[in-house]
């Protein structure tokens, strides 16, 4: 037995995988273009308040669909060396959908909660889903990213 072998697990990025569930995922880009127009004010939100909180619930549900697909296929452990700085980004991208998925949970639940003579209350939740959607974009964006350089590290990059 060698006692200089490493039992650490790193994770890996399924380039090809995560690549494949961002592109086909496009029931989630319509529901947040549904979205946006709705929350562009409290008084639309308020008239279309009904639908917005259905809205939220089927992106709540899409965005857990997505983030376990990413788990289950874009991301796995791998008991060999792998490029330990993106090992390192996989990890922190895939922590985060804890947190997106918790924020958009509670972003749904609050909404429920709420009739349209709450309009104080509608302006806050809009302001939380603006602030959930900023955080969700970048996370998606750094998660291209992470794509691409794997992509790199498979083929390599002309010199």
């Amino acid at each position: 037995m060698n006692n200089n072998a490493t039992s650490t697990r790193r994770l890996a990025v399924n380039a090809a995988f995560l690549k494949d569930i961002k592109d086909d995922n496009h029931h989630l880009k319509v529901l947040i273009d549904k979205i946006g127009p709705m929350v562009s004010h409290p008084k639309i939100a308020a008239n279309h308040w009904t639908e917005l909180v259905e809205l939220f619930a089927e992106l709540r549900d899409q965005l857990a669909l997505h983030f376990s697909l990413e788990e289950a296929f874009g991301y796995f452990d791998e008991a060999i060396d792998t490029s330990p700085e993106l090992s390192t980004n996989a990890e922190a991208l895939r922590s985060q959908h804890t947190s997106l998925f918790e924020a958009i949970r509670h972003l749904t639940e609050s909404a429920s909660e709420l009739t349209t003579e709450h309009e104080d209350r509608i302006s806050r939740v809009i302001v939380r889903y603006d602030t959930f959607l900023r955080a969700f974009a970048t996370h998606e964006e750094a998660e291209l990213k992470l794509i691409l350089e794997a992509f790199d590290d498979d083929i390599g990059v002309g010199d």
